[in-house]
């Protein structure tokens, strides 16, 4: 009996036991653990990777977003970002580590390229891009470097579309503004540009102004015979001069004109200097900010340009008219030289001008013209430096040309203005025949002739503001370097010229003296060849300077004619 016992509470306590440690077992299994942190990778969008949309017509940044699309996005990332963990993932396997696979490591093979390990630049957000200040800055890299499997392959128009893509990128675009080498340099990288509004219909709103005005003066002037004392502006003309020769036909209104230009020049460079800055990395910079942001600074930038380029022609013109009229016959003389001074610092101050652009497109005509001062005999190399401030065109050059541009030869050609106009009075007016020979007796007083050259200056000035408004001034990309030249190998127009004298000699003879003797024999006719008789005055083509009417015909028409040569191209 107590045996059975023994194994039958034996046997229960086996069985506690072990249903103990089953249970135990279950338990602690069941019991909580701590959950591992799995990293999903999440789904990557393959809609980024598609092909831009088609836009037509399309923007700048539109042809740019192809290009970027085909060239520049497996590296630099659909949205600029550069080669980010999150689009890298967007790779095939054997892609995502470049140096690893060998397909851009030292080894690549040779339809492969280096990629380098250093990484991949953003082209956008906060932050980039510092390395550019303007857009010319990025166009010239982008042009220069990329694609980097193929650098220098990208035309002009490619690398100026992706430059307006990344700004587009970076939230910089301007609307309806097209990036070239004329505008690029004035557009930041950094800050948001503001494009003012068209100077055209301001400028057709002046024309309209100015027409109406002399309308009107004119009208007044018919209808309310003046009376009273003249005031300042009459007091600067005589008071009557003959009527026969103040017509159009016999003085074609180019000293008035011409005197109204140089006016015209003054108000707008004065206005141009408040955005000019006169240093090599910034004047070219400086004049595309006038150009193209500041608030109708593209219009007084073309009216200062023409009203140059038509002062030239309009004293020309004057200074053949004085010849073949023979009005240089005593006592005139002397202000007959003056007047060919005037049109000699007229034509320096206009290249000194033309230089201040510090563009591609003066870059030949300075290092060219400069070289030409080393063939003069035993001062050569020394007036080259005084010119240019240096063994070559640098900082230097620019200051000097700007100093002598709004101050030496501008201060000149004022007195010489002066001293002209003070000797026209002071030798009697308007050539004219003594009172004995005169045919006609009848003359005009100066309320008429003040009249008639408001009615010039209107004319003159709806001209040159509708020139203003069509014909842009000519402008290039920022000089890079004066190691290589580049831009248009030609000279300014009103010295081309000389540039095709140069074909026939010596660059000293053909460049510098036969110009200096055309200035001196112009300026020295009325001394060594006949002048005209008093009688023959106020008439064209008097017999008695006939010979100097054919030598003065004969000059211009030779500069014409090799103007034209020199501008056709070769």
């Amino acid at each position: 009996m107590r045996r059975a016992i023994f194994f039958i509470a034996t046997g229960i306590l086996t069985l506690v036991f072990l249903a103990s440690n089953f249970t135990g077992t279950s338990t602690a299994l069941q019991q909580p653990t701590a959950t591992p942190t799995i990293s999903i990778t999440p789904t990557f969008d393959s809609s980024r990777l598609d092909q831009p949309p088609t836009v037509y017509p399309p923007a700048q940044a539109d042809t740019g977003a192809q290009i970027y699309w085909g060239m520049c996005m497996s590296c630099h990332g659909d949205k600029g970002q550069g080669l980010t963990e999150d689009w890298v993932n967007s790779f095939p396997p054997e892609e995502k580590n470049c140096w690893d696979s060998g397909c851009h490591a030292d080894d690549a093979p040779e339809n492969s390229f280096v990629l380098p390990q250093t990484g991949i630049p953003a082209l956008a957000g906060a932050g980039k891009l510092t390395r550019f200040s303007n857009s010319f800055e990025l166009y010239r890299f982008i042009h220069e470097n990329m694609p980097f499997f193929r650098a220098g392959t990208l035309t002009s128009d490619e690398a100026w579309s992706l430059s307006a893509y990344i700004l587009r990128m970076n939230d910089r675009e301007i609307p309806n503004f097209t990036l070239d080498e004329t505008s690029g340099a004035a557009i930041s990288v950094h800050h948001k540009t503001s494009m003012p509004e068209s100077q055209i219909p301001g400028g057709l709103i002046l024309v309209g102004v100015l027409v109406l005005a002399a309308i009107g003066v004119n009208a007044y002037s018919k209808l309310n015979p003046p009376l009273g004392k003249p005031n300042f502006i009459h007091h600067l003309h005589p008071p009557t001069i003959p009527a026969v020769q103040s017509r159009f036909r016999y003085t074609l209104g180019a000293g008035g004109v011409a005197v109204f230009l140089s006016l015209i020049l003054l108000f707008t460079g004065l206005l141009e200097m408040y955005y000019y800055v006169p240093t090599s990395s910034q004047a070219a910079i400086s004049v595309q900010t006038i150009t193209n942001l500041v608030p109708f600074g593209g219009l007084i930038r073309n009216l200062h340009f023409w009203s140059a380029q038509f002062l030239v022609i309009i004293m020309s013109i004057h200074l053949l008219r004085v010849t073949l009229t023979g009005a240089y016959a005593p006592p005139r003389r002397f202000n007959h030289i003056l007047g060919v001074g005037l049109l000699a610092f007229i034509l320096l101050l206009d290249f000194t001008g033309y230089v201040l652009r510090w563009d591609e497109g003066i870059h030949w005509a300075l290092v060219v013209g400069a070289n030409m001062l080393k063939t003069v005999p035993f001062i050569g190399e020394g007036l080259y430096q005084f010119v240019i401030g240096g063994s070559e065109p640098s900082d230097s050059t620019l200051i000097r040309f700007y100093a002598w541009h709004i101050f030496g030869l501008t201060l000149g050609a004022v007195i010489l203005m002066v001293w002209h106009a003070f000797r026209v009075r002071r030798d009697g007016g308007i050539a004219i025949p003594p009172p004995t020979q005169r045919k006609e007796a009848e003359r005009i007083s100066r309320f008429d002739l003040v009249r008639r050259e408001v009615l010039a200056m209107t004319i003159t000035a709806v001209i040159l503001i509708l020139f203003s408004l069509l014909i842009p001034a000519p402008i290039d990309q920022p000089i890079i370097t004066f190691n290589t030249l580049g831009g248009d190998s030609t000279a300014p127009w009103f010295f081309l010229w000389i540039q095709y004298l140069l074909k026939f000699g010596d660059p000293f003879l053909m460049g510098i003296l036969v110009p200096i003797l055309v200035v001196v024999a112009l300026g020295t006719l009325p001394y060594v060849l006949p002048n005209a008789k008093s009688g023959e005055l106020g008439s064209w083509f008097p017999r008695g300077n006939r010979i100097a009417q054919i030598i003065a015909f004969l000059v211009m028409f030779v500069i014409l004619l090799l103007t034209i040569l020199g501008a056709i191209p070769n």
